[in-house]
């Protein structure tokens, strides 16, 4: 029984030094066009097992967008493209990504 506890939690731990959240998040949003562009950095060896799973773009503390993905673009990260109509200057956007494998990050922006 012993045996097979310290081997959970050395699986466990393997699992935590090789999945990662991303580790940035950029966010640029034209009023004009109201394009949102969403860029993350997640750095991986096989970029269809091990990847962004999803995007959650609030607007004002509220899900607007929920984006399911199955892989990420490049084994460096990827980006997407969002158009958010009715948007103004002083609304909160934020967005969310969640690794597949463990952890998330976010970040956000005031439309100026």
């Amino acid at each position: 029984m012993k045996k097979h506890i310290i081997i959970a939690v050395i699986c466990l731990l393997a699992l935590g030094l090789w999945a990662h959240p991303a580790s940035n998040i950029g966010l640029n949003f034209d009023v004009k066009t109201q394009i949102l562009s969403v860029d993350f950095d997640h750095q991986v060896k096989n970029p269809a097992d091990h990847y962004i799973s999803s995007i959650v773009i609030k607007i004002n503390a509220k899900d607007a967008i929920v984006h399911n993905l199955s892989a990420q673009e490049t084994a460096q990260g990827g980006s997407l493209v969002y158009k958010l109509i009715g948007v103004k200057a002083g609304t909160q956007i934020e967005a969310i990504s969640t690794c597949n494998k463990t952890g998330k990050k976010s970040t956000k922006l005031v439309v100026k």
